[in-house]
C-alpha cells in the first residue's frame, strides 16, 4: 500500500474560521477575510464547532490522495462512504492483468493467511488458478470486461480520492476509532490521517489518540 496526500485546500483554520464567522456576523466574508485574525482564535473557534457537532463549514477543506497498491476488498469497503467522497478508480475493462511471463497478478495477502504455511499454499494457488482462467478467457476471445469477473477480491488496484473535512472525520470514526473495521482500510485511515496531520498538526485532538492506539 502506498497513500500519498496530493492536494489539500491551503488553510484550513483559515477556511473554517471565516466560513464559521459569516455565520454570525453582519460583514460580509471578503471583509472577515481582509481582517486579522491570531490562530489562537481560529482554533478555539474550530474546536467549539467541531464539538457542537456544526461540521458544515468542515465541508470547505479539502484533501486529494493518491492510492495504490490496495485491495480490490478494500475498494468495495471504502466505496460505500459515499457522501462528500469522490473516487476515481483505475479499470479493469482498460488495463489488462495478462500474465505474459508467468507471474501472477500483484495482490494482498490477509497476515491471517501469511501467518499460516498451510494457508498460504492454499492461497497462493488460488490467486495462480485466478490469473490461468483469466488469461485463458482472453486467449478465447472473451473482453477484459467480462474476463475479470474471475479475479478476486485480493487483486491490487489503484485510486485518486478527495473528501472534504467532514466527510474525512466521519470515514476516520467508523474505520478506525471503532472496534470491527478490517485491518487494510484500517491501515488506509491511519495513513491518512497521518498525511493530514502533517499539514494541519491541529487536528491532533481529534484523530491522535486513535491514530497512535491503532498503528
Amino acid at each position: 500500500m502506498r497513500v500519498d496526500l496530493i492536494y489539500t485546500t491551503p488553510d484550513y483554520l483559515m477556511a473554517v474560521w471565516l466560513a464559521g464567522h459569516t455565520c454570525h456576523s453582519p460583514k460580509a466574508p471578503q471583509e472577515l477575510y481582509a481582517e486579522p485574525v491570531s490562530r489562537e482564535k481560529m482554533l478555539k473557534l474550530a474546536d467549539f464547532l467541531i464539538k457542537a457537532k456544526h461540521l458544515s463549514v468542515m465541508e470547505h477543506c479539502s484533501m486529494t490522495f493518491a492510492v495504490s497498491g490496495v485491495s480490490r476488498t478494500l475498494l468495495a469497503q471504502y466505496s460505500r462512504h459515499r457522501i462528500g467522497v469522490s473516487l476515481s478508480v483505475q479499470s479493469q475493462r482498460y488495463v489488462s492483468e495478462r500474465s505474459d511471463s508467468g507471474a501472477v497478478f500483484d495482490h494482498v495477502v490477509p497476515p491471517t493467511v501469511s501467518a499460516s504455511p498451510e494457508a498460504m499454499e492454499i492461497f497462493s494457488k488460488a490467486m495462480e488458478s485466478c490469473q490461468d482462467y483469466y488469461d485463458r478467457l482472453l486467449d478465447v476471445g472473451i473482453p477484459r470486461e467480462d474476463a475479470r469477473f474471475v479475479l478476486p477480491g485480493a487483486i491490487t488496484t489503484n485510486f485518486v480520492t478527495t473528501l472534504n473535512l467532514r466527510s474525512f472525520l466521519d470515514v476516520y470514526s467508523k474505520r478506525v476509532s471503532v472496534k470491527g473495521a478490517q485491518w487494510e482500510i484500517r491501515e488506509l485511515l491511519v495513513e491518512m490521517g497521518r498525511l493530514l496531520l502533517e499539514k494541519e498538526s491541529w487536528l491532533k485532538p481529534y484523530l491522535g489518540s486513535d491514530l497512535e492506539e491503532k498503528r
